[in-house]
């Protein structure tokens, strides 16, 4: 889920928290035969690659935000500089960027005008930042960038030092790497790996994934493919499979609390029982159709659930 927020105006993570709000529906609306292992299943998977996304879509608008990520830099691995934050986005607020060519004793010695190679430190202080929406982030978020960005084999590695949001650690390796050389139809490969979330209790999800994302600059949509795996807060395994793209547009999700996917599907499969979620032929709705065990149902996302 990414210069989502720097190119269309909002955050993938956004799409993971309305998945969520579905849930909510299909289990306590439709009558549809969602076991509380299943909710439990889908809400971790979602809610892990919410945050996920939530920091990767941070990470890639400040790497697009600073110059020096597309023309190179003359500058050394001495001292460092501040960054440049994403313009109107309130989740920057009260953060320190800062750009450096040196991190934990690594020298970025190939840093040149023809293939930038840098450090960006995104950090929240300890006491905390509050967004417009009532986020509260604190610690620290460490991009690496190589490569000037949409040359395909630059990439973005984020990692995390004492970082939460609401609370919740995030921690793993989240690795965006270029696949084209388009500016209009940039084309990325996003690898999740060693992803853990913990709650303020010690419970915590895991989760790894290897997606593909491919944005089109000029209507504003993009798709997204791949799969992800992991276990849930009491230790539950499970797998999701995108089996047909997932289609997102930018038009859908200005006007309505939920944004979400308008075409494709994915299935999550757990103990053996699979759940299909389908999300319809590219209109502009909120509905769905969920398959359990052969019984599809059409279900109304609300955002006000």
């Amino acid at each position: 889920m990414k210069t989502m927020k720097n190119k269309f105006g909002m955050s993938v993570s956004t799409v993971a928290v309305a998945f969520l709000v579905f849930l909510a529906s299909c289990s306590e609306k439709s009558g549809i035969d969602f076991s509380a292992s299943d909710g439990k299943n889908v809400e971790n998977e979602a809610a892990s690659e919410a945050y996920q996304a939530d920091a990767d879509d941070m990470s890639q608008s400040v790497v697009v935000s600073d110059n020096s990520t597309a023309t190179g830099s003359r500058e050394g691995d001495a001292g460092g500089r501040g960054g440049t934050k994403p313009s109107g986005d309130s989740r920057f607020t009260c953060a320190t960027v800062t750009v450096d060519f040196a991190s934990d004793n690594v020298v970025a010695t190939s840093n040149t005008l023809a293939n930038p190679h840098g450090f960006i430190t995104i950090n929240f202080g300890t006491t905390g930042c509050t967004d417009a929406k009532g986020n509260i982030r604190k610690g620290i978020i460490k991009v690496e960038f190589k490569g000037k960005r949409f040359v395909s084999g630059s990439f973005t590695k984020t990692t995390f030092d004492g970082y939460t949001i609401n609370g919740i650690k995030i921690e793993g390796t989240r690795t965006v790497t270029n696949t084209t050389s388009s500016e209009t139809t940039p084309k990325v490969t996003i690898v999740v790996d060693g992803g853990k979330a913990t709650w303020p209790d010690g419970t915590f999800a895991t989760r790894t994934a290897n997606l593909t994302r491919e944005l089109t600059i000029a209507t504003a949509t993009w798709t997204l493919s791949g799969t992800a795996s992991g276990a849930n807060r009491d230790g539950k395994t499970y797998q999701m499979e995108i089996t047909k793209p997932l289609v997102y547009k930018r038009e859908c999700g200005l006007n309505s609390k939920v944004f979400m996917a308008v075409e494709g599907t994915k299935v999550l499969t757990t103990d053996s029982r699979q759940v299909t979620i389908d999300y319809g032929t590219g209109t502009c709705d909120k509905l769905v159709t969920v398959t359990i065990n052969g019984v599809a149902r059409e279900v109304e996302v609300k955002g006000d659930n």
